[in-house]
């Protein structure tokens, strides 16, 4: 099952030209990963990448050494609830040196179509391919 969900993400993180990044909790909390339904029957809820052609879900701005991530949150929570979105930049294609990451609570209610734009400082340049994709990941616990 693990390995359907990491290709599951890496066809998502693809789709999007961004970096998508799978977490694990000790408590076993439903969460969903960028592209990818959630793991509970009840809630389906699906995380993603907001923008568009020309403008990136993630954007990295030099001069103000912030990151800005566009992120959806669409579908459906059986209960009043909130959700914690968190989105990490990265400096590196293969996720494994953060740079700068940023956490906020939404709360869900039914069906869910939320647009959210996340801004945080890093410590370090991330890695920006040549579109102007920033690295990026993003989690969504619930």
């Amino acid at each position: 099952m693990a390995t359907r969900t990491r290709r599951r993400w890496r066809r998502a993180a693809r789709s999007c030209g961004v970096v998508a990044v799978l977490s694990r909790a000790s408590d076993n909390p439903v969460r969903a990963v960028a592209g990818t339904p959630s793991a509970s029957p009840s809630a389906t809820l699906t995380a993603g990448w907001g923008g568009s052609e020309g403008h990136p879900g993630c954007v990295y701005d030099a001069q103000e050494r912030t990151v800005t991530a566009a992120v959806t949150i669409d579908g459906h929570a059986p209960r009043r609830d909130t959700v914690t979105v968190t989105v990490t930049a990265f400096a590196d294609e293969n996720t494994s040196q953060p740079v700068g990451s940023s956490s906020r609570r939404v709360p869900v209610d039914g069906t869910v179509d939320i647009d959210l734009d996340v801004t945080f400082p890093v410590e370090g340049a991330p890695l920006v391919d040549v579109d102007g994709v920033t690295a990026c990941g993003v989690s969504v616990e619930y």
